[in-house]
């Protein structure tokens, strides 16, 4: 059903199933289960309660929200706009030079995208040090959050035990954890504040923030507001980079073996834009079947298969059934996103699923990929803008064979 229960060991764990009951619990019941569960290693010993997607409900998260609807709103993300076309340029030439490589063209384009974004910072190989570090700190906190991945998680009493002790690996974990995680925090942020100095730094997310009159009283009231800005910034870079890199790969991967899928992207494209220029983002209501294809690819590999897990701040009850207070609740997005198609079945990757057609059509994956009510990702907008683009232009300029 919707709602699948657990619970051991004093932890409680409820897994949501289905749309209306996310919606339900997460947007309508959204102050009783907007906090994150307390995880020992990732939270405590690495310090991720400091970031946007970790912090639980209070200050700290107020002021990251406070900032990104300061710097991330519809129209400030629209200043962005020849950022994403430079980079989606790049992109086409890096492919054209060395198509075989794809994967770190990809990479490569991923970490411009979130890179400029958030720090006007331009990067020029998949092995530079910015990227390297944020791809090694989110694989390390990726098997970190994961609930249960250490017994001390399910025990906190455990934490207490001294390093030196068998079985308490999770220390030495936590430590390293933490030190990777600063320099990521640290390091970019330092170059903004520098270039700034200077006078010479590009528009970014990050100098937004630090010079919006709308922010000016947090600046000048709050002591903790540059270790605010940092963590507000690292949280975008950290989870944005996986999301587009992931997201874009998962689309060549559904043309390569879809091939008819392609040759009617590239048809649309060639009727609405033609060859003389480039897509835009302001193609893309002119581009039905295009932006169905960044729906399906979404939709088809969801980024994050299992949301991140929130936490119930109180006691609750919802459909005769009691929600106990410290709850982790996880919402299955591989579920929703492969519910049973008769007419397009799941497994397949059909774009034609999100055009029009006769009956209910299935929910846009945007509803679901990007989080829910008040812990929705502050980047949305500017992911799909990324995701649109890149593949479009993908798609103009390439043809794509397994």
């Amino acid at each position: 059903g919707g709602l699948m229960y657990f619970r051991g060991l004093g932890n409680s764990i409820l897994v949501l199933n289905d749309l209306d009951t996310i919606l339900d619990l997460l947007v309508k019941k959204g102050n009783t289960h907007s906090s994150r569960p307390h995880l020992v290693v990732a939270c405590e010993l690495m310090g991720l309660t400091n970031s946007t997607a970790f912090a639980p409900f209070g200050d700290v998260w107020k002021l990251h929200r406070k900032f990104c609807r300061a710097a991330l709103n519809t129209e400030a993300t629209k200043s962005y706009d020849n950022v994403l076309m430079d980079i989606a340029t790049n992109l086409n030439t890096s492919l054209r030079s060395s198509p075989l490589d794809f994967t770190n063209h990809v990479r490569l384009m991923a970490g411009r995208v979130i890179m400029s974004i958030v720090y006007g910072i331009s990067v020029e190989s998949a092995d530079d040090p910015y990227i390297v570090r944020a791809e090694a700190t989110m694989s390390m906190i990726s098997k970190a959050v994961v609930p249960g991945e250490f017994f001390v998680d399910l025990l906190p009493f455990l934490k207490h035990i001294p390093p030196w002790f068998p079985f308490t690996r999770f220390h030495k974990v936590g430590q390293d954890g933490k030190e990777m995680i600063a320099e990521l925090v640290r390091k970019p942020f330092q170059h903004v504040q520098e270039e700034m100095g200077e006078g010479t730094a590009p528009p970014s997310f990050t100098q937004d923030v630090l010079t919006k009159p709308e922010l000016e009283g947090e600046r000048n009231a709050d002591p903790t507001f540059e270790h605010a800005v940092q963590w507000a910034a690292a949280s975008m870079y950290a989870a944005g980079q996986e999301v587009v890199s992931s997201s874009v790969l998962n689309m060549i991967m559904g043309l390569a073996l879809n091939p008819e899928k392609l040759k009617r992207a590239q048809a649309e494209l060639d009727h609405v834009v033609g060859r003389e220029r480039r897509p835009i983002i302001q193609d893309r209501q002119s581009l039905p079947y295009v932006h169905a294809i960044v729906k399906e690819t979404l939709r088809w590999h969801p980024p994050l298969p299992m949301s991140i897990a929130r936490s119930s701040i109180q006691d609750d009850y919802y459909n005769g059934y009691f929600i106990p207070k410290n709850t982790t609740i996880i919402p299955n997005i591989w579920v929703i996103a492969h519910a049973p198609d008769p007419e397009f079945p799941p497994q397949l990757f059909l774009p034609e699923r999100f055009l029009p057609r006769r009956g209910s059509p299935p929910p846009d994956p945007s509803s679901y990929c990007f989080g829910f009510g008040r812990r929705i990702c502050p980047g949305k907008i500017l992911a799909e803008n990324a995701l649109f683009l890149m593949t479009a232009s993908i798609i103009h300029e390439f043809n794509i064979t397994p």
